[in-house]
């Protein structure tokens, strides 16, 4: 143990040597990896960039199709508020009373009330179970409306028209609660972000279409006879639920959540 206990200790000129050692001929200090590891971690996604195409199943898979698909659906939820809110009253401004549109308005009000029966939609069926027959009853209302509407307005009788609306609006009101779960089941992972996206994108672009422009394509002043009627608006929206309910139905069933 002696011999060991004597080259244990450092003779005076050493330590002093190490004391006064300059700082280049110093022990460099551990590398900090941290930094570079928080470097190296995988970035979340932006919403200011596209989604890129994402592997899932084995197959490259681009949600550009679904994402349309989506935005479409939520584009034929804004064409009845457009309608209730804006282009009918406009259209009635002059012949019926004040309380009468109000009575119109009341159409709108299953948006409204889709906390009660929203659990139904999400207990019962899958997702497209409720998306497809939504959008094609939705659909066939509108083709009847089309055919009746002309004497809606000109025999004034907003009660009548505010209860075909209120069923209208009822079912898409259904769609919407469907629609908003599939969007989560439908997309892939990185781009379930987009999908409240897709719903304002869609609402804006309904109301935009069936009430400024609607009212602008059918004016008289802008070309005689008009380029489009509110008859003729509505007969469109039938063949355009009909593609949007075939569309749906083309997706595959996914997995419920």
């Amino acid at each position: 143990t002696a011999p060991a206990a004597a080259a244990a200790i450092v003779p005076f000129g050493e330590r002093r040597r190490r004391r006064l050692a300059p700082f280049w001929e110093a022990p460099p200090p551990p590398p900090n990896t941290a930094f570079r590891d928080s470097l190296m971690a995988p970035v979340a996604p932006s919403l200011h960039h596209a989604p890129p195409p994402t592997l899932e199943g084995g197959q490259l898979e681009n949600p550009t199709g679904k994402l349309c698909l989506l935005t479409a659906l939520y584009a034929v939820q804004g064409v009845p508020f457009a309608l209730i809110i804006g282009t009918l009253p406009t259209l009635f401004a002059t012949s019926v009373s004040d309380t009468r549109i109000g009575v119109l308005s009341l159409g709108a009000w299953p948006f409204a009330l889709k906390a009660l029966f929203a659990p139904l939609v999400d207990s019962y069926f899958s997702r497209k179970a409720w998306v497809i027959p939504c959008t094609l009853a939705s659909g066939a209302l509108w083709l009847w409306l089309g055919h009746t509407i002309e004497a809606l307005v000109l025999s004034r009788d907003t009660t009548s028209l505010a209860a075909a609306l209120f069923a209208v609006v009822l079912l898409l009101a259904a769609q919407d609660v469907a629609v908003d779960i599939w969007a989560l089941e439908l997309l892939p992972a990185r781009s379930r972000p987009y999908a409240p996206v897709c719903q304002t994108v869609g609402m804006g672009a309904g109301n935009l279409i069936a009430h400024p422009l609607l009212l602008l394509l059918s004016s008289s002043r802008l070309r005689d006879p008009p380029v489009l009627t509110l008859p003729r608006f509505l007969w469109l929206l039938g063949p355009i639920h009909a593609a949007l309910a075939l569309a749906a139905a083309l997706q595959p069933e996914p997995e419920r959540t």
